[in-house]
């Protein structure tokens, strides 16, 4: 007897071949389309919200700055104030903080430039403190030990910035990375219905 050189097995398809390939490029394809569009998008900028506080006094505060000065909300009376929460653990803060530096050395060298005042959000002192130096900010910046003046305000998550008028009313309020070009308009818009 001779032995059978028939194979019994069915020849291997080449079609799982393919279709592994077809889905390796179309994968292929999605990342990249992503990647161009994370690679090209605008970056995110604040957005202005419709804060219970609008209209409202501001809450008060009263607090020793970094700098060892007392800061209180009241002082301000008479010209606008930016009060901005920040951490320094907080991506979309590293991106806001030099539009306010630049912000508040234009409002600086403006006899009737707006006043800012930077509070601390959920952040060790020490890591704020080196948050602001590094960036060379120079207005008050204070803490809000147990989270009080944030939760006054409303605020969850940083960062978020009010602006309050001369008279101590919140005129508006910005969540996410503010631009010096969104504070500019807010300032003119504001100023241009108050007077």
């Amino acid at each position: 007897m001779t032995a059978s050189t028939t194979d019994t097995h069915p020849p291997k398809s080449r079609r799982p071949r393919r279709t592994v390939r077809w889905v390796a490029l179309i994968a292929a394809i999605v990342l990249a389309a992503v990647a161009i569009f994370v690679a090209t998008r605008p970056s995110s900028q604040a957005t202005a919200v419709q804060s219970p506080l609008l209209g409202q006094r501001a809450p008060g505060f009263s607090e020793s700055s970094f700098s060892g000065h007392d800061v209180k909300l009241s002082d301000y009376r008479g010209r606008y104030v930016l009060v901005n929460f920040f951490a320094s653990w907080c991506p979309p803060c590293q991106e806001e903080e030099p539009n306010l530096v630049k912000f508040a050395f234009q409002q600086g060298n403006d006899p009737n430039g707006a006043a800012v005042v930077s509070v601390v959000f959920d952040d060790p002192n020490a890591a704020a403190r080196q948050f602001v130096e590094n960036w060379g900010a120079t207005w008050p910046t204070i803490p809000d030990p147990g989270g009080l003046i944030a939760s006054a305000y409303g605020v969850t998550a940083p960062p978020s910035t009010f602006l309050i008028s001369p008279d101590g009313v919140v005129v508006g309020e910005e969540t996410g990375p503010v631009t010096v070009a969104q504070l500019d308009q807010l300032l003119s818009v504001t100023r241009h219905h108050v007077g």
